[in-house]
C-alpha cells in the first residue's frame, strides 16, 4: 500500500489535488482510500443512533442510508487504518503534515524536507505528482500478525505468493488470479492442536 499525505495552507487546493488523483488512480484500476484529517474534536452526531451504538462499546459502527454507507469508530491512528482498508492500492490522507510519511506540499508556500516527494499548485498538471507516488515502495505481500504489521523481505513475498498461488490454482471455481489474493485467517476458530503442526 503505498501511502502519502497531501498537505499545504487552507485554500491552496489540497481538496482538488485529492480528487484529481483519485480520478486518475481509479480510472487505472487501483483501488484508493482517502482520509481527511482535521483538527475538529469530534463530528457533530451526538445523539444520533449511530453514535449511541458506539458510546456502548461497538469497535465499529456503520450508517446505511440510502446512497451512502458511513463507518464510526473511536479515535485511532493511521497504522490502525490501514490495517482496517488493507489490502488497497493506494491511501491519501488530506492533511497530517505533523505525519510521518511522504508529503505532496501544495500551493506557493516553499518547504523542505526528506519528506516532500512532490510539490503542486492549482492549474498546474498532476502527471510530476503521479510520477512522485508511483516511486513510493510497494509491498506485494501485506502481513499482519495480531494487528501488527510484519514487515517481509522481497524474497520472501515472492516465495509467499508462489506458495499460495500453487494451492489455490488447484482449487474449483478460480477463473482467474490477476490482481489480489485476500487471506485472513481467525485463529480464534482453531483448537491449539491445530495451530501448532507436528513436523516431525
Amino acid at each position: 500500500m503505498r501511502t502519502f499525505c497531501v498537505v499545504g495552507e487552507s485554500g491552496a487546493g489540497k481538496t482538488t489535488l485529492v480528487e484529481q488523483l483519485v480520478k486518475n488512480l481509479t480510472s487505472r484500476g487501483y483501488s484508493v482510500c482517502t482520509v481527511k484529517h482535521t483538527h475538529l474534536k469530534n463530528f457533530d452526531l451526538k445523539g444520533k443512533d449511530t453514535m449511541r451504538h458506539l458510546a456502548s462499546g461497538a469497535s465499529i459502527t456503520v450508517g446505511l442510508a440510502e446512497d451512502e454507507t458511513i463507518a464510526l469508530m473511536g479515535k485511532k491512528d493511521i497504522d490502525y487504518i490501514k490495517r482496517l482498508i488493507s489490502p488497497i492500492d493506494f491511501l491519501i490522507i488530506e492533511g497530517g503534515k505533523e505525519l510521518v510519511c511522504p508529503k505532496i506540499l501544495v500551493g506557493d508556500v516553499d518547504v523542505t524536507g526528506e519528506n516532500y516527494i512532490a510539490k503542486w499548485k492549482l492549474g498546474e498538471p498532476i502527471e510530476p505528482v503521479l510520477e512522485a507516488i508511483f516511486s513510493l515502495p510497494a509491498d506485494a505481500v501485506q502481513l499482519y500478525v495480531d494487528g501488527k504489521r510484519i514487515n517481509i523481505k522481497p524474497y520472501i513475498q515472492k516465495a509467499i505468493v508462489s506458495m499460495l498461488i500453487g494451492f489455490i490454482s488447484t482449487l474449483k471455481g478460480i477463473e482467474s488470479m490477476d490482481k489480489e489474493l485476500v487471506i485472513k485467517v481467525n485463529l480464534r476458530e482453531f483448537s491449539e492442536k491445530e495451530k501448532v503442526v507436528d513436523i516431525l
